[in-house]
């Protein structure tokens, strides 16, 4: 799907990410992932000083799955590592995000 002058594509399996980067490259064409990395949840969690209770409250997540994510018996998926991130890096978006008082109507379906 082009859009502004990208595209988004999904590559379902590469052997050699960084030679597919090169090849698409000398074609003059910018590739970048565009998918979100294994994150650490304890390490995200640990960044906001939150307590387990506190974290999964805060973020709307599911609290007994959070130790799950934690202790490795359970590992995030794509949606969870891009919250993840971005709680990482901006908590505050997330929050804001999140905040269902502020008057802002969901959009329609």
């Amino acid at each position: 799907m082009v859009d502004h002058g990208k595209a988004f594509v999904t590559v379902p399996c590469v052997d050699d990410l960084l030679a597919l980067k090169n090849e698409l490259s000398s074609a003059g064409v910018i590739a970048k992932v565009h998918a979100p990395r294994p994150i650490s949840v304890r390490e995200v969690r640990d960044r906001t000083k939150l307590s387990q209770e506190a974290f999964s409250a805060r973020y709307g997540l599911d609290l007994a799955t959070l130790r799950n994510w934690e202790q490795g018996r359970l590992k995030p998926d794509a949606a969870v590592n891009t919250l993840l991130w971005t709680i990482a890096r901006n908590p505050e978006a997330v929050e804001e995000s999140l905040d269902m008082e502020d008057g802002v109507a969901a959009p329609s379906p």
